[in-house]
């Protein structure tokens, strides 16, 4: 049996018993069998942030969840199912639902049939087992800096691992997160790799996806809770808009109050221009432009002739971009400059700089 990453704070191991639910929840953990296998996305993603490849007739654990990538699967939990029912592998996590829709160069998902699902005294092994307590507000309040992007596919890990690494060599314990998407570990294995002192995501919330939350800005709260560091770095996947609830965080005040500085990593430069519009109305500066967009000077300059707001691309340089963040002297947000010293210092103190 392969288990997907999705489900790694169930850690159930190889045996446990299964019985047939006719009408599964989010979070529902589910074993499943591979029927066909989908060749340009045939991979499942393990608890290490490895990929096995799948075959017909493997055993997959995976979890109940929905997916709406608009540049991949789309699915959703499905309202019953039958045992031996036809499901998909939504993404290489393991999060498994009813297909809807795919992209023209990725066709049908890895098929796989439906056996059961973990059960043991407690009933159906559900993801919300393992959840962090929920918190409604921000009780250990730190500078966080939020990395977001106009689509998937645009950069918006690698810039938040390079700004991770760039604020770790710089003397900053960074508590990082990935705090919208579908339900998988490695962008977390970057972000330990990068530097961070402590990672979580949705996962910990016993969210398999996002876009099964009603509301993220809990989710956010309790991870903000949570994690250690003394600077957060904070990928919110997908886009600005869709269907991830990304909109949801930013329109949260009291999160708000605690970012001191924003990145955008744009796909092009009338993306860069419609997250600008769009976060204005919001009233939410832009400290940085990043990813894709700024590859090389003919975007960057341009968003910096334009906007006069920095433009650099996090990959070819971290530090420059870190710097261009301004945390040591950030604009000040009134909730964090209410915040007494033992909750909140400047950074430039925090790294004994």
């Amino acid at each position: 049996m392969k288990i997907g990453s999705s489900t790694i704070k169930a850690d159930l191991g190889q045996n446990f018993p299964t019985q047939h639910v006719s009408q599964p929840r989010v979070g529902d953990l589910a074993l499943v069998e591979v029927i066909s296998v989908n060749d340009s996305y045939p991979n499942l993603e393990l608890a290490d942030g490895s990929l096995v490849r799948l075959e017909p007739g493997d055993r997959v654990l995976g979890v109940f969840g929905s997916r709406q990538a608009l540049r991949g699967f789309v699915g959703c939990v499905p309202q019953s199912v039958a045992e031996g029912e036809t499901l998909a592998l939504l993404n290489m996590g393991g999060v498994i639902g009813q297909f809807i829709d795919s992209t023209t160069a990725l066709g049908q998902p890895t098929k796989v049939k439906y056996l059961g699902s973990p059960v043991d005294a407690e009933g159906v092994v559900n993801l919300s087992r393992y959840a962090l307590p929920v918190s409604n507000e921000i009780e250990n309040p730190r500078p966080i800096v939020l990395v977001i992007g106009t689509c998937m596919n645009v950069g918006k890990t690698v810039t938040a691992a390079k700004l991770i690494e760039a604020a770790t060599e710089a003397g900053h314990k960074v508590g990082a997160a990935k705090l919208s998407g579908v339900g998988a570990v490695r962008d977390l294995r970057q972000f330990e790799k990068a530097g961070a002192v402590d990672v979580k995501s949705f996962l910990d919330c016993g969210l398999p996806s996002t876009v099964d939350a009603a509301d993220l800005a809990p989710i956010v709260k309790t991870v903000v809770n949570a994690l250690d560091g003394d600077l957060l770095i904070f990928e919110l996947g997908d886009g600005i808009m869709g269907h991830y609830k990304v909109e949801s965080v930013i329109n949260d005040e009291n999160i708000m109050a605690s970012v001191a500085a924003v990145v955008v990593c744009a796909g092009d430069l009338m993306a860069a221009y419609g997250a600008k519009v769009y976060l204005d109305k919001l009233g939410v500066a832009i400290d940085a432009f990043s990813g894709l967009a700024t590859e090389n000077v003919s975007g960057s300059d341009y968003l910096e002739d334009h906007f006069n707001i920095p433009s650099i691309n996090g990959l070819k340089y971290p530090k420059k971009l870190l710097a261009a963040l301004k945390l040591d002297q950030k604009r000040a947000t009134p909730a964090l400059l209410a915040l007494s010293a033992t909750h909140y210092k400047p950074l430039a103190a925090a790294a004994g700089r």
